[in-house]
């Protein structure tokens, strides 16, 4: 070791990698349960519009997309679109959660 101090940093550095990939397989499947089996990702309208801020802005105010608060739609037409899409809202956006999802965004205000 003497000879090469490079050994040393080489050692830290595979011991970084090799923790960064146990850490990250540790958290690849976990999921907390909610009652009724269901994860709580699956209920939670709030973690669901995520996919949403790209267009919508990060607070839903507008952005390349409309205002999300106040809007006046209901429930069965705002589920329609996020099945369908409508105009340039893709399709299935809400991943199968869009009863969760319009509910979330009916009760913005």
């Amino acid at each position: 070791m003497k000879n090469n101090p490079v050994f040393p940093y080489i050692l830290i550095l595979a011991f970084g990698i090799g923790l960064i990939f146990f850490m990250s397989m540790n958290g690849a499947g976990d999921h907390e349960e909610a009652e009724g089996g269901e994860t709580t990702e699956q209920n939670d309208g709030a973690a669901l519009v995520q996919s949403c801020i790209g267009c919508h802005g990060g607070d839903l105010t507008g952005g390349m997309g409309p205002d999300l608060h106040g809007i006046a739609l209901s429930k069965e037409e705002i589920v329609e679109i996020l099945t369908n899409g409508k105009g340039s809202m893709p399709a299935g956006t809400a991943k199968g959660n869009e009863e969760a999802v319009a509910d979330y965004i009916l009760s913005l205000e």
